[in-house]
């Protein structure tokens, strides 16, 4: 049977059709490949090239602690970050910063470090409303609580303790059973003597200062209480032994000699600055309930 010209051209066009459709399916479908490659090459040279830093939330001040809700995790250049920064696995609940740190910074190894505060069963918040304070004293920072006595005789009583709350004239800062013993120790013996001064200076960068050494010597009735406390640990007890035993002359040649110059007025003294400090505290927790009931 004949093939009509007409068809048999009509045929050939199909054919050539499904040809180049197919020709140019399959250079389409190369090109998809390499396009296809080249970007997963480029998602590979960008992924080699950039990590997954932190960046700062907010402002921290030197000292204070850094948690990871204080940052945020970017993906950066590897060439536009510091090359120690910081992973997830460098933040515990014990880091802190060297330095006042600003928001949006790329944190880094070389900022931060791990305190060497100790949660224990001793440690407890207290309340002071007897200390002189800075004047600029806010929240976060760090104390020395030092007592000068009257003859300008100058001694570290407690040392690095963190501001938590603060009023005028009302600090709260967290210390452990045998610091709470020195403190009151201290207390006492300030109000005996007029003249003397119980007073806070301030850290200037905590986060890379450590901690100084206590230079006041309690008297031999709390360290004899503190050697029998079960509160104080093993560990803090030995510390305090090796430290008061080197000290001891100084506080009988020193401290004893100022407490009895002061003679008979001593009790008078530690009776009226007590008073004085009850009604203080009285006031202060009065302000706080009124303070509370009108938001009620």
């Amino acid at each position: 049977m004949a093939t009509n010209p007409m068809q048999k051209k009509a045929r050939n066009s199909m054919l050539i059709g499904i040809i180049i459709g197919l020709l140019v399916g399959c250079i389409g479908i190369a090109a998809f490949f390499m396009q296809a490659t080249n970007y997963k090459k480029q998602i590979e040279e960008a992924q080699a090239n950039t990590r997954q830093a932190y960046v700062l939330r907010n402002d921290i001040k030197s000292g204070a602690n850094i948690t990871m809700n204080d940052l945020v995790q970017v993906n950066a250049l590897k060439d536009v970050i510091p090359t120690d920064y910081v992973t997830i696995n460098d933040i515990t609940e014990n880091t802190i910063a060297k330095l006042d740190l600003t928001k949006g910074l790329v944190l880094s190894k070389s900022m931060i470090h791990e305190s060497d505060a100790k949660v224990t069963a001793d440690l407890r918040e207290q309340q002071y409303n007897m200390i002189i304070l800075p004047q600029y004293l806010d929240i976060d920072d760090y104390i020395d609580i030092r007592l000068m006595l009257p003859n300008g005789q100058d001694y570290i009583v407690v040392s690095k303790k963190r501001i938590k709350k603060i009023t005028e004239d009302t600090i709260w800062i967290d210390l452990y059973e045998q610091e709470t013993l020195v403190m009151s120790n201290a207390i006492v013996e300030a109000y005996k003597m007029k003249g003397s001064k119980l007073y806070a200076t301030t850290y200037v960068e905590p986060g890379n200062q450590a901690d100084a050494t206590p230079t006041y010597v309690p008297s031999s009735t709390v360290i004899n209480l503190m050697n029998s406390d079960a509160n104080i640990v093993a560990e803090a007890r030995q510390a305090l032994a090796a430290r008061y035993s080197s000290l001891m002359t100084r506080r009988e040649q020193d401290i004893n000699g100022q407490l009895n110059a002061v003679g008979e007025d001593a009790q008078s003294n530690l009776e009226s600055n007590i008073e004085q400090e009850i009604t203080k505290s009285k006031e202060a927790r009065k302000e706080y309930i009124d303070s509370l009931n009108s938001d009620i």
